[in-house]
């Protein structure tokens, strides 16, 4: 009797010992997920990063993801050189300006493109009480954009150019993209450029009665042009590369699951986009190219044409703005 009271005791101090055990490796497992602090202003592209951050794929592969909400580019730019942010979402002008400043980030990944002549994914956007027709008729406006050195202030400078108006021919109003719908039907502004999700909600607003006076980054895209970017600091990809990739091939996975599943994708932007089910059927993601590899290329478009809008001056490679991740 001893005896198998002893080997009983045995084999429960065994059986808790190995739960014991079970637990630290679980705990070790988890403790393993690297830390990483994402920026963001709330845009189209980051639509597959919600989802994946809600369905666990980002735990899968080995990241502890904490998003961080900010009012536009400049702001995501600024969490990062402050250290609070490890990665960050913005258009590409932002974090060019960052590093022609003296910023050292660089773009990892590239998560839209538009092109000429209907893959456009940035709006100029005018009320129906402005009286504004086109570009010509905004001639004295108030025309508004998300913030200074921003895709957006590209976008007013190389239509208007076109147009033969320059920003002395406006009067410019820095307003979040969040407050523009607001400003357009209260009269407070007569033109915007915007993007999706909010550009979706105005365009439905008959209070506004929005009139597209131009549409695209560029006036010219005959070429593609890069309109959403992931970027991080020299530092931290030089010693995190792995985890960026790791970041990037989770957003790739989950952008074509939602890409082949036109239900998942319109719920997805009721629930993270706070899009109408109305507004969502007419909700695309900005891709033109499948993958997210970022290239010297797309930055000079972009650098030619803040050269040309007299937003930059220098002659700088487009290869110092690169570091790509993609998966």
């Amino acid at each position: 009797m001893l005896k198998v009271l002893k080997r009983r005791l045995g084999l429960g101090v065994a059986a808790l010992l190995s739960s014991l055990a079970l637990l630290a490796w679980a705990d070790g497992a988890a403790a393993e997920n690297t830390k990483l602090r994402f920026a963001y202003l709330l845009a189209d592209s980051d639509l597959p990063i919600f989802v994946a951050q809600k369905n666990g794929a980002f735990q899968a592969a080995g990241l502890d993801v904490e998003l961080t909400e900010v009012q536009g580019g400049p702001a995501v730019v600024a969490a990062i050189a402050s250290g609070s942010a490890d990665v960050g979402y913005a258009a590409p002008v932002p974090p060019i300006n960052a590093r022609l400043n003296g910023v050292m980030v660089k773009m990892v990944l590239a998560l839209g493109h538009e092109v000429d002549p209907d893959k456009k994914f940035l709006w100029l956007v005018a009320s129906k009480a402005s009286g504004a027709k086109d570009l010509a008729g905004l001639k004295g406006k108030k025309i508004a954009f998300n913030a200074n050195g921003s895709l957006c202030e590209l976008a007013w400078r190389d239509h208007m150019a076109k147009a033969g108006l320059s920003m002395d021919d406006v009067q410019v109003v820095i307003l979040p993209f969040p407050q523009q719908e607001a400003a357009l039907e209260q009269g407070a502004i007569d033109a915007t450029c915007t993007v999706n999700p909010f550009f979706a909600s105005m365009s439905k607003n008959t209070a506004i009665g929005a009139q597209i006076v131009a549409s695209g980054v560029l006036a010219d895209e005959s070429k593609p042009t890069l309109n959403d970017v992931i970027f991080a600091g020299d530092d931290y990809i030089a010693a995190n590369a792995s985890s960026i990739k790791a970041f990037g091939k989770v957003i790739f996975e989950t952008r074509n699951a939602l890409l082949a599943n036109r239900a998942e994708l319109e719920a997805a932007a009721v629930e993270f986009l706070q899009l109408t089910p109305e507004a969502a059927k007419d909700f695309n993601l900005p891709i033109v190219k499948p993958e997210l590899t970022v290239t010297e290329a797309d930055v000079q478009i972009l650098l030619d044409a803040m050269k040309r809008a007299g937003m930059q001056t220098q002659d700088i490679a487009a290869k110092d703005f690169v570091a790509n991740m993609a998966p």
